[in-house]
């Protein structure tokens, strides 16, 4: 298992686009991350409902769409998840409905056509290998006055110097661990 996971650590950050594509598919293909829904933090939804002050979401590394699933459908005007793997984007379309959209892309490729009160990397911006400030800049100018940015870190020792890039980088509004100390969330703007 452990193997495993440093492949997929190797694949996803070094592997470009289509390696990282394929790897993220065979992991859900595998059924490996089945339980990604029963671990679902409520802590991420109520701090995206709350900051996305019942407006548009964009949800990058989505995976199979579980916030959206768990969002109070009165929460937002519209979600849209996005994920590099088309097994995931293919689970998440289940939970797709006349405010929910899920697309595949990668989240260094992705493209706007819309503004959005609250983006969220939900343990997916370590899968960035490189440039993250970059990125992250070019995303802030499709937030909306008063949009943010909310990232979750499940090992924050583990991604200490991404997690100082953001700190150093960016206006904080709330940096906190949850409860337990096991996944820190980062609100920037």
């Amino acid at each position: 298992m452990l193997a495993a996971r440093g492949a997929l650590y190797l694949l996803t950050r070094l592997g470009g686009s289509a390696l990282r594509r394929r790897s993220l598919d065979a992991y859900y293909r595998s059924g490996q991350w089945d339980g990604l829904d029963s671990e679902h933090s409520r802590e991420i939804v109520k701090i995206v409902e709350n900051y996305a002050r019942k407006g548009r979401i964009l949800d990058m590394g989505c995976g199979t769409g579980i916030l959206a699933s768990r969002l109070a459908s009165d929460s937002f005007e519209y979600y849209r998840g996005v994920d590099a793997s088309s097994e995931a984007v293919t689970l998440a379309t289940k939970r797709a409905g006349r405010r929910v959209a899920f697309e595949i892309c990668d989240i260094q490729s992705y493209r706007f056509e819309e503004d959005f009160d609250c983006i969220v990397f939900e343990e997916s911006l370590y899968y960035v290998p490189f440039f993250r400030r970059r990125l992250l800049k070019r995303y802030a100018e499709r937030l909306r006055p008063g949009g943010v940015f909310v990232v979750t870190v499940a090992h924050p020792s583990r991604f200490a110097r991404m997690i100082r890039m953001i700190r150093n980088n960016f206006e904080m509004v709330e940096d906190r661990l949850s409860p337990g100390g096991a996944r820190l969330y980062l609100v920037f703007r």
